[in-house]
């Protein structure tokens, strides 16, 4: 980026003393010049922005309200879901600002760790609107990029219209470290602060680990919910209701498993540890939870064993609640247990 080169030639600028037909050519050739002069503005905000955030990529998009699979467009990018802080999927067209990042958009999962790198989103000229990613995976469709994402934030459930400039800023998480001497590595956090229906990580399971622990501290939701943790294989959330519960033999659960986690009040929270068995095996996946929760005034203990009865090997899970109420809050860790 070379700076903003254009309209620096005085000799180039009409005025009134020229002949009218020199003021003429003059002024065709701004009117002419205004979008490399555009580019050059955006790229050197671009540039700007960057400094700012302390060495995070910042590009400069335009949003697009679609939401299916195919390219945004030039300088474009889209989310996965009309409700944009539900979204799993962010498209990013390959070129933003009229330049080709390219290479740098390939370069989101350089990371080794389960989380690639985070994601601001905030509308240029409002900064009251705006969106933060936990990024965990990238496809490369030919003409554009697909990034996983977890959404940790945003300054409401939808803060972006169509066609509104956009800045993103990216900083890549470096690598993961190995596990300590007792083979426990933590993998991943999300922190929510504004509502959302899930909270996805459906592809942090690897062989590296065949056992899980997923720590969830202060959860809370919107309305009645019950807390239910489904599975994914291929990155995908199983719904074949397979699911089964130890207390009660083998009566089948819907598509996922529940533990008596209840949340009845709006001030209701929950603590729990799950833990997920044979993540990798050829063979049922075992699940266990225990925690407490509190529903004004009162505090409650719940513990739950079950399994899914599939032979695949599962690659992540989401946390939510049946009655489709929204989580209002939550930490969330995750962790690896390193295979003996």
């Amino acid at each position: 980026m070379a700076g903003i080169t254009t309209f620096l030639d005085e000799s180039k600028m009409p005025n009134r003393s020229q002949e009218q037909k020199v003021f003429d050519n003059l002024v065709a050739f701004i009117f002419q010049n205004f979008p490399t002069w555009g580019r050059e503005v955006n790229e050197s905000l671009a540039a700007f922005n960057a400094a700012l955030a302390g060495g995070a990529y910042a590009l400069p998009y335009v949003f697009d309200s679609a939401t299916t699979d195919s390219d945004p467009g030039a300088g474009k990018l889209r989310l996965s879901n009309a409700t944009q802080n539900a979204a799993t999927v962010m498209r990013l067209d390959l070129t933003a600002g009229g330049q080709d990042y390219t290479t740098l958009l390939d370069t989101m999962d350089a990371s080794n760790s389960v989380t690639k790198g985070t994601i601001r989103l905030v509308k240029q000229g409002d900064m009251n609107k705006w969106m933060t990613f936990d990024v965990t995976a990238r496809a490369a469709p030919a003409g554009y990029r697909n990034l996983t994402v977890v959404c940790s934030g945003s300054s409401s459930s939808s803060p972006f219209a169509a066609s509104d400039p956009l800045m993103l800023f990216f900083q890549r998480n470096g690598d993961r470290g190995q596990p300590g001497a007792n083979g426990v590595l933590a993998l991943a956090t999300a922190t929510i602060t504004t509502p959302v229906l899930n909270i996805d990580f459906p592809n942090i399971f690897t062989s590296d680990f065949d056992k899980y622990t997923i720590e969830i501290q202060g959860i809370s939701f919107n309305d009645y919910a019950q807390l239910n943790i489904a599975l994914a294989y291929g990155g995908v959330v199983s719904n074949t209701g397979d699911c089964y519960y130890a207390a009660i033999g083998n009566q089948v659960s819907a598509n996922s498993l529940n533990f008596g986690i209840a949340i009845m009040s709006a001030n209701g929270k929950a603590n729990l540890t799950i833990e997920v068995k044979n993540v990798n095996g050829n063979g049922p996946k075992g699940v266990s939870a225990k925690g407490m929760f509190f529903n004004s005034p009162n505090y409650s203990a719940s513990a739950g064993e079950g399994v899914q009865a599939r032979t695949a090997s599962a690659t992540g899970f989401r946390i939510y609640s049946p009655q489709s109420a929204s989580i209002t809050s939550a930490t969330v860790r995750v962790f690896g247990h390193r295979n003996s």
